[in-house]
């Protein structure tokens, strides 16, 4: 932390006008939203589409902001002017904190899908031998603590806030998946990261990125702009945004990872895949193990490869082979519900559905797959009639529904849906989420398999009425009478 005086000499180069009377003050946190301040906060003004910063200035000094930092000229008594809020709070705050992300091992974990099993079996590897800091969709957990996600990856002030609070709670190494939006916005600042992984590349978030080149370059970013020198990339060289990512970072230390390209650092053969999970081999620098992976489906060999590949470069290639074979389950990805054919995964784009489908349809134990999905409000529209096109062309029987509509029209997203959906596919329509998982459970025969798609773990549904809790889980066990 800082005291004022050092505070005013950071940011100095910036500074318009400074009005500071209490130059001896020991500064406790930086933030930029007002419902965060408390007694010696520094609280910095950001002017965004809907609210402006400076709005709440008065709100601040009222719970003991020390200092205030906007643009608009103001008369209050430590009130600083600078000409860009977002230019000061960017450079000061890893001085602010003391750059902790220097002081513990980050592995950053970015692609469309697989971030967070990665990240959970990543902890799930390295916690035997070291405290570990989890930051990702779900929530962020370290030392006993586990505060919900607000964001996949905190906006920077939390960014930095939280890890200078996972270095002071003793954690040695921090995974963190890092968002697009994330990359984008500059949100992670000037951390480096000594490995970082990328998963894959499909169609998601066009609405905030405009094109899949955007998308494709924002994520780059991570490795380009954020990877130590002497660091790690990890890339799926099998997904085609993977295998252009590798050969544009050919100067970059790297474990490709393949089970098609046996020239790849981590070569993968898959040899049993079933409702249990697989059996591969993995080769990595010559040595090769055979590993079961405790969890269902092509896709999470993958992301399992790409979270032994991380950890062989933290705890070294024999500890990593030791530990993967360790259970893990992630929450609401491919997850079953008690001992039931019903699944509920957080698939909500189409190559996570596809992904999921064709792994449920390659089991070959299933005569019908029954599908429950919808798509969110308020976010890539393009990507809905797609879904609606994989859903029937790889489950027998499909349920379309909300899927937190947030502010458009339920009807409408539904309508996109079903857009790409042939006339004679089996398709029904149930608004309700909850009713559409019943009637699902309802007409499932017992050599069927159901699966609960697009929230996962998550346990909210938004509509223009708000957020409201909402569990597929929850939904999926009432149905089947296991509550």
């Amino acid at each position: 932390m800082m005291k004022t005086t050092d505070f005013i000499d950071a940011i100095s180069k910036w500074t318009l006008e400074a009005r500071v009377s209490e130059k001896s003050c020991e500064l406790q946190k930086i933030t930029a939203d007002s419902r965060e301040v408390m007694h010696g906060s520094v609280f910095f003004c950001i002017k965004g589409l809907n609210i402006d910063g400076h709005d709440f200035i008065d709100a601040a000094f009222e719970k003991g902001a020390a200092l205030v930092v906007g643009e608009k000229e103001c008369r209050t008594e430590n009130y600083i002017r600078v000409g860009s809020v977002k230019q000061v709070l960017e450079a000061v705050l890893p001085v602010f904190y003391g750059e902790p992300d220097k002081k513990m091992k980050m592995i950053g974990v970015t692609g469309t899908n697989g971030k967070t099993s990665t990240t959970f079996i990543l902890e799930n590897v390295l916690q035997d031998d070291m405290s570990c800091g989890v930051i990702g969709t779900l929530n962020y957990k370290y030392a006993g603590k586990l505060i919900p996600a607000q964001n996949t990856t905190p906006l920077n002030w939390k960014w930095y806030s939280l890890l200078d609070d996972m270095q002071k709670s003793g954690v040695d190494a921090v995974i963190s998946e890092v968002s697009s939006h994330a990359l984008q916005e500059n949100r992670i600042e000037k951390t480096k990261f000594d490995v970082a992984i990328f998963t894959n590349l499909t169609r998601d978030h066009l609405d905030f990125h405009k094109t899949f080149e955007n998308y494709y370059q924002a994520k780059k970013k991570l490795f380009s702009e954020h990877l130590k020198s002497g660091g790690t990339a990890v890339i799926n060289i099998d997904d085609e945004a993977g295998k252009r990512l590798s050969e544009e970072l050919s100067d970059v230390r790297q474990i490709r990872i393949s089970e098609k390209d046996n020239s790849a650092e981590l070569f993968i053969k898959t040899e049993k895949i079933s409702d249990d999970g697989s059996e591969v081999v993995f080769t990595l620098d010559g040595i090769s193990r055979k590993v079961k992976i405790p969890l269902v489906g092509n896709f999470n060999i993958y992301n399992t490869a790409g979270a032994f590949a991380a950890a062989s470069q933290v705890i070294g290639i024999e500890k990593a082979f030791k530990r993967i074979e360790n259970n893990v389950s992630v929450p609401g990805r491919l997850e079953k519900v008690g001992k039931h054919a019903v699944y509920i995964d957080y698939a909500h784009t189409p190559d996570a559905m596809e992904n999921v489908l064709v792994t449920l349809r390659k089991l070959g134990i299933y005569e019908k797959i029954i599908i429950v999905f919808g798509a969110g409000g308020d976010r890539d529209s393009g990507k809905r009639p797609i879904m609606g096109e994989t859903a029937c062309r790889l489950a027998d029987r499909i349920i379309v529904t909300d899927d937190n509509p947030r502010t458009e029209d339920p009807k409408k997203i539904i309508a996109d849906i079903l857009a790409g959906c042939p006339e004679d596919a089996d398709v029904t329509v149930i608004n309700d989420r909850a009713e559409a998982i019943r009637k699902a459970v309802e007409i499932k025969g017992e050599k069927d398999v159901v699966l609960i798609a697009g929230k996962g773990a998550e346990n909210y549904q938004i509509t223009k009425a708000g957020k409201k809790f909402f569990s597929d889980r929850l939904e999926a066990e009432k149905s089947l009478g296991e509550e």
